[in-house]
């Protein structure tokens, strides 16, 4: 089973319900360009420039009633540096598969094996009672509960994770103590693997809420995993009190895939490199992805997409034109989302995909 990730965005002009209706019909347009139907879509990310005024109303368009609430589905605030109020990143596949479950807990079934997507967003209500801290660990609490009910566990079924953290300056070190007890907790160490992530700047849709997070996590027996190092460009995140890998290789399904943390300008001592130069930064987190798959057997003709987050929206258009010049024609959304340090102006994360 192997996905086709494509990118939408609205034009950057008319009121958001009409951003919106653009969105659907470009989505209908692009699956009869690719000619697959809308059973085969697998899982949508939307990107908000104003989640707690947009929400609502995307959650009663026709789009998301008929077609994103049909698959996994997330949404986060990182404005598009597109300049669209709205734009979308979505995955289908051609193959036959089986699907169940709720927008937020979506399961996908193909030729046994199962693929969970879970987004994790809290209320006001129940975010206000809770630091950064707490919220990271109920988060990790509610994927681990559905995971135990199907009979999986986080340390040997989770493959991806995405942390979005408001207010990222102030609050990042309480998300990674979270995290820290959560994977000691389940024997996630050093010693054995953690799990490949990004934490970056994001907002949900109330002001409580200081973490959303999304989770990706796979059930197959016969799965082969491999974690990804390049010890001469990026050394081990344990170096520096945090817990994820820098990628993660695994197959499944007929398809290797190829997950690239988030990733930002560092050497291999834990050092950020060409502090205010955001273009130096971009080459060298690209070297440092491009040695990381590398290690997976993989090169950067194999990446499907990018996300690429930006501190100062002023660099996007500088960025924008590296990004035609490298990979052109490859789908990526640029959000603004500033980064866990504040000198890393530029971090990007991709997946990677290789048939076998």
């Amino acid at each position: 089973m192997k996905d086709i990730v494509f990118e939408l965005s609205a034009k950057p002009v008319g009121t958001f319900t009409e951003r919106l209706d653009e969105l659907h019909g470009q989505f209908t347009n692009k699956l009869a360009e690719l000619r697959v139907g809308q059973d085969g879509l697998m899982w949508t990310r939307l990107f908000l420039s104003d989640a707690a005024n947009q929400l609502p109303e995307v959650l009663q368009h026709p789009f998301y009633k008929e077609v994103l609430s049909q698959a996994a589905f997330s949404y986060i605030e990182q404005s598009p540096l597109s300049g669209s109020k709205v734009a979308l990143m979505a995955g289908i596949t051609p193959d036959e598969v089986q699907r169940e479950g709720t927008p937020d807990r979506f399961i996908l079934k193909h030729n046994g094996k199962r693929f969970l997507f879970h987004s994790v967003r809290f209320t006001a209500e129940e975010a206000v009672a809770m630091d950064a801290k707490q919220q990271t660990k109920e988060a990790f609490a509610r994927h681990i509960a559905w995971l135990t009910a199907e009979g999986l566990t986080l340390k040997d079924h989770c493959v991806r994770t995405w942390l979005f953290v408001r207010d990222i300056d102030r609050n990042y070190h309480d998300v990674v103590v979270g995290r820290n007890e959560v994977f000691a907790l389940y024997g996630l160490t050093p010693q054995t693997h953690f799990i490949a992530s990004t934490g970056i700047a994001g907002n949900g849709a109330n002001g409580n809420e200081v973490l959303c997070a999304d989770f990706w996590s796979v059930d197959d027996p016969d799965m082969e995993v491999h974690y990804l190092q390049a010890l001469d460009y990026l050394n081990p995140t344990h170096q520096y009190g945090v817990a994820f890998e820098r990628g993660t290789a695994f197959v499944s399904a007929g398809v290797k895939r190829l997950l690239i943390s988030g990733t930002a300008s560092i050497d291999k001592e834990g050092r950020c490199l060409y502090e205010g130069d955001v273009l130096r930064q971009a080459e060298r987190l690209f070297c440092n992805i491009e040695h990381l798959l590398a290690d997976g057997g993989a090169t950067l003709a194999d990446v499907a997409f990018l996300y690429v987050y930006l501190r100062d929206l002023s660099d996007y258009a500088a960025v924008s034109r590296f990004l035609d010049e490298r990979f052109p024609g490859l789908p990526r959304q640029v959000v603004l989302a500033p980064v866990c340090r504040p000198q890393w102006l530029i971090e990007a994360e991709c997946i990677a995909y290789q048939s076998v």
